[in-house]
């Protein structure tokens, strides 16, 4: 069972054949820096988001240390970064007090300026209870608002290189009814919120297959992760048909740069991200992007603990070879 498209494209994809190869334009990391032990995912209990000084000193602080952290970055020639969804505590919760956009716009504007003048690429990813084919309606109604939360968040900041990524969501026991409702509720999503959202398959549910399937209904680009590929996909081996099914992937992003993730297994075997990148992983993962074509930039996400140690150390070596 397909899904319906839910509107005009966004942007412009070429038909078949694919553009060929993709090369490595920036590395990135998620949420916080280790090296400076700042992060941009301070939070509070929900039952202290009346407690409106709490609440303001969260945010204030979150903001200073995403303006550090990119500062840092660029020091480093660090260029993409993933901001905490947490950055405005509760934001898209009904009883959230303030407007956080008028209060922290002296800060906002900062970051803005300094994303665009260094060329930055800023990202975020909605957590597990973000669900947008969820069930039960109010589930909906909460991813609904959280997807516009984290849209205001990259149009204050990131412009329209910033991203959304978020899963398809759950199978519920049917995964072709369960994908008719995501392409459902992306009908009431703003324009706003599609013209930063972004679809990444998981490692358990929703393969690589599928959510082409959902993105094309949506109109928005597909985030490969080859982590996830190895750990969930339909096909004999996780490489079978990869060039394909990459190459329909990136025709998704249209004129804009594709982003991908990386990750290494804790374990053979484990879901769970090590805290670095192993050299053989990315090793492999631009070797199967220098397949799929030509000269194309692409920006990878490393999913590692080490953070931004991860990104120096690779760095480095991808520099020496």
């Amino acid at each position: 069972m397909g899904v319906e498209p839910v509107g005009p494209d966004p942007v412009t994809r070429p038909d078949p054949p694919y553009p060929a190869s993709m090369r490595l334009r920036h590395l990135g990391y998620v949420g916080q820096n280790l090296s400076l032990g700042l992060t941009t995912g301070r939070t509070l209990r929900l039952a202290n988001l009346a407690k409106e000084e709490r609440l303001t000193a969260a945010i204030a602080a979150n903001l200073a240390d995403l303006e550090a952290i990119l500062t840092w970055n660029v020091a480093h020639d660090i260029r993409f970064f993933r901001i905490a969804s947490s950055l405005i505590p509760f934001a898209s919760h009904p009883d959230f007090p303030i407007d956080w956009r008028e209060r922290f716009a002296a800060p906002l504007e900062r970051i803005a300026a300094y994303v665009t003048e260094h060329d930055l690429r800023l990202s975020m990813h909605p957590g597990q209870y973000t669900v947008l084919n969820a069930v039960k309606p109010q589930v909906v109604e909460n991813a609904l608002a959280e997807l516009e939360y984290h849209a205001h968040v990259l149009d204050a900041v990131a412009g329209e290189a910033g991203t959304i990524t978020l899963h398809v969501g759950g199978a519920y026991g049917d995964r072709d009814a369960a994908k008719e409702r995501a392409a459902q509720a992306a009908k009431r999503l703003s324009q706003r919120v599609l013209s930063h959202l972004t679809l990444e398959h998981d490692d358990t549910i929703f393969d690589l297959d599928d959510t082409l399937e959902v993105a094309d209904a949506l109109n928005v680009p597909v985030v490969f992760d080859i982590h996830h590929q190895r750990c969930h996909h339909r096909r004999p081996t996780w490489r079978d048909d990869l060039p394909e099914l990459l190459g329909r992937a990136r025709t998704t992003w249209g004129a804009r740069v594709p982003k991908a993730h990386v990750s290494s297994a804790r374990a053979p075997g484990d879901r769970a991200h090590a805290d670095h990148i192993h050299d053989a992983d990315l090793d492999l993962a631009l070797e199967i992007l220098a397949d799929v074509g030509g000269d194309e930039p692409i920006d990878l996400m490393l999913e590692a603990k080490a953070k931004e140690a991860a990104v120096l150390r690779q760095q480095a070596r991808l520099a020496s070879l």
